[in-house]
């Protein structure tokens, strides 16, 4: 299983998208979401 590791905040994301690619995600709780160069990172938070 491959980790995404945010290149911002160097804390492991659940999902990576490049940028110039969208995406939905249904979840329930507090996302955090980090935006670089690559693309986004999002983080769950607790």
């Amino acid at each position: 299983m491959t980790t995404n590791v945010c290149p911002t905040c160097e804390e492991e994301a659940f999902r990576h998208v490049p940028l110039g690619e969208t995406t939905s995600i249904d979840t329930i709780g507090s996302v955090e979401i980090c935006v670089t160069e690559d693309g986004a990172y999002f983080h769950g938070t607790r």
